[in-house]
């Protein structure tokens, strides 16, 4: 069953939405059949958590149409939903996105947006006396030659996880208090299952950190130590924006990225959100000698960590769907002389993406790299946060197998 996603964003001009619902109507009649199904906003099922629902319908589609008018394309729920496809193919999903410009518009239009990467797409553009009927005829003529998904996305992966954390719950009440402390719906699940499947899909969304030690709480009693320290590991990084943090990803060759921070928990949970805890995604730590003399003994610890993530050693060839990254704590050594090693470092490993621990200064404080860089800010107090929550659920998890103890297990 092949599964197209329509996007669009609503427009305040009359002539133009209803251009763009003339062109989404027509081809939810054309795409539907036995072997076909459409999901768009418009079908969503009466009282359905419609974000919830969203989520889902991206993390599984083959293809996702994307209709784009003037007026429609900064609203905030269009952004995000193509940068969460974008997300799936970053992740290496075999996902089919086709932009499909409207009213005139055209793709330097889309240059300065948030959504600018969809021009590095083949995308489909309205004429300028290019009627409803046949532009769709055009996207349906696209859609027939494009190929369907093969495999399961990490976003799926991800969801499944979670789902068999939980399939120890047999009862829908700790699932329904779970879900409320996540900020979900309140109303019965039909079934224990899809309320299983809900809380799975809640956890590619970002998620206050605080929430996370009271969710867990509501079903840690009906877990075994085992999945539950696996469902404590998944739901930690959860209160990081998947949607920025995508940026990370190496889409098309390596990254070098400055974290705002000093803690390579941090780091790992940015790589492990992004990946969506991916099996193919490999991360080692290393900490820096301070001083600018120290170049060559860095270099060699650096050089040891390589051949962690390599597998045994740097002449090893690492196999090819593994992404690799090294976490650099710089620990006091200046940003220009931590740059300096990481320059040497990409360039000798073509495979290898950094991410090096920085706090305030960017990738600039580097100096010039050989491939993309970036910086990803972390909100002030925010990690403190965290390590409270971490320390939160270090206590439900202690708490659970002294439970577990006290009835003979």
């Amino acid at each position: 069953m092949a599964i197209t996603f329509i996007s669009h964003g609503r427009s305040e001009a009359e002539v133009e939405q209803a251009g763009a619902d003339l062109v989404r109507t027509r081809l939810v009649e054309r795409l539907k059949g036995p072997e076909q199904r459409v999901r768009v906003d418009d079908l969503l099922p009466a009282a359905a958590d419609w974000r919830w629902t969203l989520n889902v319908w991206m993390a599984e589609c083959d293809v996702a149409v994307v209709l784009v008018t003037r007026g429609g394309m900064d609203k905030p729920w269009l952004k995000r939903e193509v940068n969460i496809l974008l997300w799936r193919l970053a992740l290496g999903a075999p996902l089919t996105v086709l932009p499909v410009l409207l009213g005139g518009l055209q793709p330097r239009d889309l240059r300065k947006t948030e959504i600018s990467q969809l021009v590095t797409r083949q995308m489909i553009i309205q004429g300028v006396e290019e009627s409803e009927e046949d532009l769709v005829d055009r996207i349906v003529a696209a859609l027939g030659d494009l190929p369907r998904c093969a495999d399961t996305s990490a976003m799926q992966s991800m969801a499944a996880k979670v789902e068999h954390c939980l399939d120890e719950v047999k009862q829908a009440f700790p699932l329904q208090e779970m879900a409320r402390e996540l900020g979900g719906r309140q109303q019965p699940f039909p079934e224990i299952r899809e309320g299983r499947r809900f809380i799975a899909y809640q956890f590619l969304d970002e998620r206050p950190t605080e929430v996370v030690p009271k969710a867990i709480k509501k079903v840690a009693f009906y877990l075994d130590p085992d999945r539950l320290e696996k469902l404590i590991n998944l739901a930690v990084p959860t209160w990081i924006d998947p949607v920025a943090v995508r940026r990370l990803l190496p889409e098309d060759g390596q990254v070098v990225v400055t974290l705002g921070t000093e803690r390579s928990d941090t780091a790992r949970q940015h790589i492990d959100r992004a990946s969506c805890f991916s099996d193919d995604y490999w991360v080692q730590v290393v900490a820096l000698v301070a001083g600018e003399a120290q170049l060559a003994e860095n270099l060699i610890a650096c050089e040891r960590a390589v051949g962690e993530l390599f597998g045994g050693d740097v002449d090893t060839e690492p196999p090819d769907d593994d992404v690799l990254f090294l976490v650099i704590d710089p620990h006091g050594t200046e940003p220009g002389v931590a740059g300096e090693l990481v320059r040497e470092l990409t360039a000798r490993f073509s495979r290898l993406n950094v991410v090096v621990l920085t706090g305030d200064a960017g990738p600039e404080d580097l100096g010039e790299q050989h491939c993309r860089t970036l910086h990803i800010a972390v909100p002030p107090g925010t990690e403190d946060g965290v390590a409270q929550t971490v320390k939160a659920l270090k206590r439900i998890f202690a708490r659970r197998k002294d439970l577990g103890k006290d009835l003979g297990q």
